[in-house]
Parts: C-alpha cells; sequence; structure tokens
C-alpha cells in the first residue's frame, strides 16, 4: 500500500522535499492509516508532520475518547499533537449541520498550518469515498463539476494521498501493521445520505450490476477531472478577453461573443461569473444559469431578472450586463503573506498565485501571468492585497515614485474597479500592479542574480 500511496503523490505532485504537512487525524482507520505511511515516507523526502485532531464533541465520551487515542498515537510516534475542541454549535442560515461542522474543522486545520508554518495539509479521503462523493452529487444533481468528487490537491494546500487506495485495502494494511485505530458510531447511522449510499445503494449496485462499481465510479472522477480542467482552461481565456469587462460587482459580455461559444462553455462561464460575486459559491443553480442563456439569446434588449444574492442581470442593446444592486455593494479588502516558494488561493478575486525561485534564463517576459522580480531588491515579507490609502509605486522607467491612487486616475481605472485590483507589495513599497505595471525598483537588470517568477491564474 505504501508504494500505491508513492504513486499517488508523485502522479498529482502532491509533497515536495522538506514540507510540513499537518495530517488530519481523527483516530478512525483511514485517517490513523495516513499518518502511518506519512511517517514511513518522512525520511525520504526529509518531511515534518503534525498531527492535528479536531473533536467536535458529538458523541460524548466517545468523541473524547477517539482524542485522547490521536494524542497518544501522535506521542507514540514522537510527533507534536494539535487539538481543539468545538464550542460554537449553531451554523449560519442556510448551510447544513454537516456543512457547517465541516467547515469548522476545516478553520481549525487551517489555523494549525498557519500556526505551524505548514504548505500541506493533508486528509484520509480514500477511494470508496470519492465514489461515494460522486454517487451523492449524483443524487442531489450536479453537473461535470460534481461528478469529478473531490480533488487529489486543492487550493495548493488540501492533499489527498490516499484517494487512489481502497478502504479494504487500508483496513488490510493496519492489520497487518498491528496498529488500532478507533472506529466512529456516527458513520453507521442511516439517517445520513452518505451512510445509506454507503451501507445500502453501493452494496446493491456491487451485488446487481458492477462488483468494481466504487472502482469505476473513481475512474469516471479522474476522467472528469480532466475535462472539467479543460473546460476551466477555456472559461478563464474568455474571461481575459476583451469581449468580457469585468468590475467591482459588475461585469459586461458582448453578447454576439457569447452566441459564438460553445453551449458548455457559455453555461460554464455564467456559473462562474455568477459564483465570483459571492465568496460562498452557494445558491447558484442550473436554472439561474439558463435564465442567463435565455437572457441573451432569446429576449429583446431592455429585459432583466434578479438573480441570487441581488444580482440584476439585462440586456442592453448587444451587451448582457450583470451587476450587484447598490444595497449590496461593498469594498473587497484582503491581504495575504505570499511564500517563496508557496502558493495562494486569493478567494477574494478567485486568483491563484504561485512564487518560486527560477533560472535567469527561464524568464519568459511574453507571458502577461507571469512576474519577474529581482529577489535581491525586495525587502520581505512579500505580500499580496488590495490597495490602501498611502500606497505609493515608482513606474517602470522612472527614478521617482508616484502615489498609487494618482497613478490609477492618471491611467483612467474607474474608481469602483480600484479597491478590486490587486498589488504585490513588499515592506517598502508596491511592487507589481495587477496586469499593469512593475516598479523599477524591482525589475530584472544584467546585473541580477537571483530571480522569482510570479503567476497568476484564475482559478
Amino acid at each position: 500500500m505504501i508504494e500505491k500511496v508513492c504513486q499517488t503523490i508523485e502522479k498529482y505532485n502532491l509533497l515536495e522535499k522538506g514540507d510540513r504537512v499537518v495530517v488530519a487525524l481523527s483516530g478512525g482507520p483511514d485517517s490513523t492509516a495516513l499518518l502511518a505511511v506519512l511517517a514511513q515516507i518522512s525520511r525520504n523526502l526529509n518531511l515534518t508532520l503534525i498531527p492535528a485532531h479536531f473533536n467536535h464533541g458529538l458523541r460524548g465520551k466517545e468523541s473524547d475518547g477517539d482524542e485522547k487515542f490521536s494524542r497518544n498515537l501522535a506521542k507514540k510516534m514522537g510527533f507534536v499533537f494539535c487539538s481543539e475542541k468545538m464550542n460554537n454549535r449553531s451554523s449560519k442560515k442556510g448551510i447544513s449541520p454537516e456543512d457547517f461542522y465541516r467547515r469548522q474543522r476545516y478553520n481549525f486545520l487551517n489555523k494549525v498550518a498557519k500556526d505551524h508554518r505548514a504548505q500541506k495539509i493533508a486528509m484520509g479521503h480514500n477511494l470508496n469515498d470519492q465514489a461515494e462523493t460522486v454517487l451523492l452529487n449524483l443524487l442531489r444533481g450536479t453537473g461535470l463539476e460534481g461528478l469529478k468528487g473531490f480533488l487529489p490537491k486543492r487550493d495548493g494546500i488540501i492533499i489527498r494521498p490516499l484517494m487512489e487506495i481502497s478502504r479494504q485495502e487500508i483496513i488490510s494494511f493496519l492489520d497487518k501493521s498491528e496498529i488500532a485505530y478507533c472506529r466512529d458510531s456516527s458513520n453507521e447511522n442511516r439517517m445520513y445520505l452518505r451512510n445509506q449510499i454507503r451501507f445500502e445503494l453501493i452494496p446493491y449496485l456491487r451485488e446487481k450490476y458492477n462488483p468494481k462499481i466504487e472502482e469505476n465510479l473513481a475512474r469516471l472522477a479522474e476522467i472528469l477531472r480532466v475535462e472539467d480542467e479543460f473546460i476551466q482552461n477555456q472559461v478563464a481565456q474568455v474571461l481575459r478577453s476583451e469581449f468580457v469587462q469585468s468590475g467591482q460587482n459588475r461585469v459586461l459580455l458582448k453578447r454576439d461573443f457569447l452566441n459564438e461559444l460553445s453551449t458548455a462553455i457559455r453555461w460554464r462561464l455564467f456559473k462562474t461569473i455568477l459564483e465570483n460575486f459571492s465568496l460562498s459559491q452557494n445558491g447558484i443553480s442550473f436554472a439561474h444559469v439558463k435564465l442567463l442563456d435565455n437572457l441573451t439569446q432569446k429576449n429583446k434588449s431592455g429585459k432583466r431578472v434578479i438573480l441570487p444574492r441581488k444580482i440584476e442581470a439585462r440586456r442592453e442593446y448587444d451587451n448582457l450586463i450583470l451587476e450587484k444592486t447598490k444595497a449590496h455593494l461593498r469594498q473587497v479588502k484582503y491581504r495575504y503573506v505570499m511564500n517563496i516558494p508557496g502558493t495562494l488561493y486569493i478567494k477574494e478575486r478567485n486568483i491563484k498565485i504561485s512564487a518560486k525561485l527560477v533560472k535567469k534564463e527561464k524568464i519568459d517576459f511574453s507571458d502577461k501571468n507571469k512576474v519577474y522580480l529581482d529577489r535581491d531588491k525586495i525587502k520581505l515579507p512579500l505580500v499580496i492585497r488590495s490597495r490602501k490609502d498611502g500606497d505609493w509605486f515608482q513606474p517602470l522607467g522612472m527614478a521617482g515614485r508616484q502615489k498609487i491612487k494618482n497613478f490609477f486616475i492618471d491611467h483612467k481605472i474607474p474608481s469602483r474597479k480600484r479597491d478590486e485590483m490587486m498589488l504585490i507589495v513588499d515592506r517598502l513599497s508596491v511592487i507589481y500592479i495587477e496586469n499593469m505595471h512593475l516598479s523599477d525598483r524591482v525589475k530584472i537588470t544584467a546585473e541580477t542574480k537571483k530571480v522569482i517568477k510570479i503567476e497568476i491564474a484564475n482559478r
């Protein structure tokens, strides 16, 4: 099994040498096996493992027993152990209890990762979990994004090394290795749809139709991940085109251009734009996508519809405009510290940013999504954020400095777009303005010895 896990890690580039890894440890068989396997391969990869346990407290003494088991296991293996017990149990309106508990757990894991400067958070999801997820999404009603299941790597930090390992292989590995684990009684509760799928639907499909139903569903998810990535890339290109004009809380699309797109790309484009109006990305359904499609193809100029989150969509002659009503507008403020090397997901902008050191001969100035900086001229930390009062900048080719506010005015950047634009900042000043300019202070010159490559991509 260890060899298969190593193949999965290599296949999806889940780990790099020297990574600090938070291991989500519930005490169950999957997470226990995950910690055991990572412990065995940690020496070759020089990994630092931090087992972390989140006690939901939903099963009383049983939950506390899982925490105690996890602490003892981590101590026995020589690891620092982190834990937290959930106190707040009141979920927000519109969020199911299961989703609320999941978010609380991920908030804890992200906090542990931040406190321990970890690059990865390893989860114990396995092949059977993937099959159940695909069926769960299918029954609830989903498109390609739901059928691709969970990802081997998400947001550059969440990894799933066991996702190609079956539950049976995991139990066999633990039994042969004489490693104890806990059993969660809630996993047997048939009131949850996932457990109904696990104990009723999948056994029925396996016995009646296909003995390898889980493997086939996991393979389906893998195939669809590749196809979904292709569609995402196509949509990203459309969003960067001159026919799509995006600003804060407003998107304008050229109708003739939309109608030339394939239906698959157009539908995904609408879904992506609607989801980008909100950080939660919830509440958007196929019905809303179809409303936009009808507005684009069939309705006359002047027609408008109101969508979730107070988004107004309207036809204005040859344009389709989506805009958040003024009563719900708010400034987008964000700030993230960029590690080198490292990857960030800017949720407020739905942008992924990566940074790493590269050789000078690898520079490609023709790619507008890549920015190159002189490492020796940067005063760390490197920060990705929105603008704030007092920001200044040294435009490329100029000796003097200029306030960002005046720079935006000179370049006729609409006021509603200025707060949204992404800046890369070091300890002294702004050094890059999104899609615009690099600071003269950190430009690559003949004397440059160390080069940082910043790559920016729409997620």
